[in-house]
């Protein structure tokens, strides 16, 4: 009897030592949160600091170390600005071979961040690795881990290519985090649970994004065994140094927030998974912010159910009270309740309409592109015919490209879906401009240029090469109209763009 209550003792002083150490790394966590705005301006004087210094420099090899010294605090914090930075360095190199080989590496590195893993492949291929330096090897081979691995599913060919870039950053005694995760990742059945997250506890950790990264590293192995409560503490402290970092493109507090999801906790979940959301959209990386969309929705589809039997049980003690009270002032009072939950559910209803507002710009550009697509394959059956002589499909090519006016009614239809949503979309825009550059609808009642550019910003769009695609049109002449709205807009700063998106 003594021996029961004694492990019973054990197992309650565990359980409470459990949820004390979650507790603080929760704690640890919204405090690092609370505090972004001020990581997120010593990170904005860092990169002042660094631009300057590429500015200054005097000569192409100053140069293309301050662009490097860029890309690297960039990658995580803006993939478009980190993509015109690596343009530079590939610009600036003079025949360096250290200079060429990470140059080139992180050329593949970004394309594969920004979807387009064909071309990243393709660049990858074609870096010579023989005699390549510790630092682009590394670069090279987180490359070629990720893109070969996006490639693998049911292609034999990619999955021992990227089992071979891991094995040889393995042998060349990289100390990096990563390459011991994904050693681990392709070799676990190999060994033991505990020897991989031993290996990965035996990396240096020379500085916060380190620290980051392996608690991040043994998060995941943690879910491989298992052991979820220890995941959501590692998982945490990554997210945390993101936060003290000022990363906008991270995975833990995503990792973290699908996690409490599924364990029940769902408020949190939806907090972390909004502040994902913000940070995702404004490192402009896209595959990301899509995942997490649909990871909101989910959250958001539980939210609404929960607030509905919440309501449901609201009704019935307000018609138990008014059963047993029948007096009209609880009567009030209950109604007052509910009208509140009810104000609740309307805030929780736009902030889905906004989100729907993204979907829209996603099915636009997919069917600009579909538009595109069907003129190329148009085009190679012209050239078949000319070469070979068919002339009857000749004839038929000759004939006015069916995709113009498809394009012209795909933008009417977007015009009037638009309008559809935003009204007084013009209106309020016409409140920010000067007197006279006020916008006004085409005599058929569309959009103009103008407007369709500002109706993309404020759903979702604000890349311009984005915008130049959307409407079929070049990334020079979107950015002149772009720049003529905000020069004859009452905010010709920065701030044009943030307000057009909030209308």
């Amino acid at each position: 009897m003594k021996k029961a209550c004694f492990f019973l003792l054990a197992g309650l002083a565990a359980v409470l030592s459990c949820s004390r150490d979650r507790q603080r790394v929760f704690e640890n966590l919204d405090n690092a949160i609370e505090s972004q705005p001020v990581y997120d301006s010593a990170y904005v004087r860092k990169n002042d600091g660094l631009r300057a210094l590429f500015l200054d420099a005097d000569t192409d090899s100053v140069r293309w170390e301050r662009a490097y010294d860029l890309e690297r605090i960039l990658y995580y914090h803006d993939v478009d600005s980190c993509y015109r930075y690596i343009r530079e360095m590939r610009r600036l190199q003079r025949g360096d071979a250290r200079q060429k080989a990470i140059s080139e590496s992180c050329y593949a590195n970004i394309l594969y961040k920004m979807d387009s893993t064909g071309t990243a492949l393709r660049v990858l291929r074609q870096i010579d690795t023989t005699g390549m330096g510790a630092e682009a090897l590394d670069i090279y081979c987180f490359a070629g881990y990720h893109i070969y691995g996006r490639l693998a599913a049911g292609r034999p060919e990619f999955a021992a290519a990227q089992q071979a870039v891991v094995e040889k950053w393995w042998r060349s005694d990289s100390s990096r985090i990563e390459c011991a995760f994904y050693y681990n990742e392709l070799h676990r059945k190999d060994g033991t649970p505990d020897e991989a997250v031993a290996r990965l506890k035996a990396c240096t950790l020379n500085s916060l994004n380190d620290t980051a990264k392996a608690n991040y590293f043994l998060a995941k192995e943690s879910l491989y065994n298992g052991d979820t409560g220890l995941a959501i503490q590692y998982f945490a402290n990554s997210a945390a140094c993101d936060m003290r970092l000022s990363v906008k493109a991270y995975n833990a507090l995503y990792e973290l927030a699908r996690i409490l999801f599924r364990t029940g906790d769902i408020e949190r979940a939806d907090r972390y998974m909004r502040i994902t959301l913000k940070d995702a959209y404004s490192s402009h990386y896209e595959s990301r912010y899509e995942d997490v969309i649909r990871s909101e929705m989910e959250i958001m589809n539980v939210l609404l159910r929960q607030q509905e039997q919440k309501k449901r049980a609201y009704l019935l003690l307000a018609l138990a009270a008014v059963l047993l009270l029948s007096g009209a002032l609880v009567s009030v009072f209950l109604l007052s309740r509910y009208s509140t939950r009810l104000n609740r559910s309307r805030m929780k209803l736009n902030e889905l309409s906004s989100i729907k507002d993204n979907f829209l710009a996603y099915y636009m550009e997919k069917c600009v592109d579909y538009l595109n697509k069907v003129d190329e394959y148009r085009s190679s059956l012209r050239q078949t015919a000319r070469t070979d002589g068919q002339a009857a499909v000749m004839a038929m090519l000759r004939k006015p490209s069916f995709a113009d006016s498809g394009f012209q009614d795909l933008l009417n239809a977007f015009d009037s879906t638009f309008l559809g949503i935003f009204p007084d979309f013009v209106e309020r825009v016409n409140e920010h401009m000067q007197e006279p550059y006020r916008l006004s609808l085409t005599d058929g009642g569309a959009l103009s240029t103008e407007l369709r550019i500002l109706a993309l910003i404020r759903i979702g769009i604000p890349q311009r090469r984005k915008i130049a695609k959307v409407l079929n049109m070049s990334v020079t002449t979107v950015y002149s109209y772009h720049s003529l709205l905000q020069k004859h807009s009452l905010h010709p700063d920065a701030s044009f763009d943030r307000i057009i998106a909030n209308l």
